[in-house]
């Protein structure tokens, strides 16, 4: 039996210990490691799983910008990620269940377009999509092929041309405190 958790600071060392575990030492090095440098995740929505008080999964989302690099003008959103599962519990459904609730919660909390880095295959069914044919860049002008978005109709397309970028932990957290209308997919 596995229950859902907020994640809380005790949680760091064991969440490095998983994510280390799952994705490799050299995990820092990705380009998304590069948006998350200096910025807290959203603590109402980081979200651990726990198997009699192990901690067995953890998803975290992280406030970015998306620069549009024509116009010069910039949008919140959040990055999900990393998502992380046990590999004994890999294939049991803890991973798509931490997926699909943290979401509810980011939807409650208003945000409407949320980014990742991932498998196309697997966060299609959470109504994710590949960002392109728009071209968005990460840290260091690295093509995003592997970027995906799940956005309402409400907010505008995103960029022909932008780059995610960091952006300060206040944001996120205002954006919680007066949250805009939830959207469904």
């Amino acid at each position: 039996m596995f229950t859902f958790d907020n994640e809380r600071v005790s949680d760091e060392q064991d969440i490095n210990l998983l994510l280390d575990k799952v994705f490799g030492d050299n995990r820092l090095e990705k380009a998304s490691y590069a948006l998350r440098a200096g910025v807290d995740p959203v603590p109402a929505l980081s979200t651990v799983v726990r198997v009699e008080n192990r901690l067995a999964a953890t998803i975290r989302f992280w406030p970015v910008m998306v620069k549009d690099l024509i116009l010069g003008s910039s949008d919140e959103a959040l990055l999900l990620g990393p998502l992380a599962v046990d590999p004994a519990l890999q294939g049991s459904g803890v991973g798509s269940a931490l997926v699909r609730q943290s979401l509810a919660k980011a939807n409650a909390a208003g945000f409407e377009r949320i980014l990742l880095v991932g498998e196309a295959d697997y966060y299609a069914r959470f109504g994710f999509v590949p960002v392109l044919p728009s071209f968005i860049t990460l840290p260091g002008g690295r093509d995003a092929r592997r970027l995906l978005v799940r956005q309402s109709a409400r907010v505008s397309s995103l960029p022909a041309v932008g780059r995610l970028q960091p952006v300060g932990h206040q944001t996120a957290q205002s954006a919680i405190a007066s949250p805009k209308p939830a959207f469904a997919v």
